[in-house]
């Protein structure tokens, strides 16, 4: 595993981040994700939340400590980290329906890119994405891996309400918006999966797993919906 050069500061006596090179990077993330493991495996009973973005990793602790204490204690922990660390990552499958019925704005988009209809299809199934982490919403996944003939600028004028389900895409991103939202992305997809049950986020995903759409008509997506639930499939990435 590639050990990347990191810096530590102390925001406050409860909060410390750890930062990485400033780059979206597959090598980084398994390398926060390892290092956030280790944290909590020895740290468990210090630490009240911890969590990352693309190359920062934020630890709020339970309790004050003197901030060279907390630094060095952490540099002392990234000395010993090793590759029994690392996250083995699985691979899930996510329906999305592609119909131009269900999803009029992708139309919008197929122009706008000069694509067809099935070449956007083959090539936004094509990849396994890579998951970053949740923000933004609630189970909103930033996801790395769209072929950069796919990108496209974000909509100058946000949209009001983009639907529960929406598959999206905007500047060199796509995800799922788990709920109803406003945004500025292009809908080109629509997932019948519920992201929520009883009021509560219920997705097997984890940051560094891998996330592979598959097209399906209309019929599959409105059984889908109707049963309001969906068995996930996944097995071990191997790319």
């Amino acid at each position: 595993m590639t050990h990347y050069p990191v810096r530590y500061f102390s925001l406050s006596p409860e909060i410390v981040e750890v930062h990485w090179p400033d780059r979206i990077e597959e090598g980084i993330l398994f390398d926060i994700l390892a290092f956030e493991k280790m944290i909590v495996d020895h740290w468990s009973d210090k630490i009240r939340s911890i969590h990352h973005g693309y190359h920062i990793l934020g630890i709020e602790l339970n309790e004050a400590l003197p901030a060279k204490h907390c630094v060095e204690s952490l540099r002392q922990l990234r000395k010993r980290q090793n590759s029994s660390y690392l996250v083995k990552p699985m691979e899930w499958r996510l329906p999305v329906c592609y119909d131009l019925d269900l999803v009029p704005e992708l139309e919008t988009y197929l122009k706008k890119k000069g694509l067809s209809h099935p070449s956007f299809v083959k090539k936004h199934t094509a990849p396994a994405y890579l998951l970053y982490f949740y923000g933004f919403l609630p189970g909103f996944m930033y996801l790395g891996g769209l072929d950069k003939d796919l990108h496209v600028p974000r909509k100058s004028r946000p949209d009001r309400k983009i639907e529960k389900g929406s598959v999206a895409i905007g500047g060199g991103q796509t995800g799922i918006y788990p709920m109803a939202s406003p945004g500025g992305w292009y809908q080109v997809g629509a997932s019948p999966v519920e992201f929520f049950q009883e009021g509560k986020l219920k997705l097997p995903f984890r940051p560094g797993d891998r996330i592979r759409f598959e097209a399906i008509g209309q019929d599959a997506y409105s059984r889908i919906r109707e049963k309001q639930s969906f068995e996930w499939e996944s097995k071990a990435y191997e790319g």
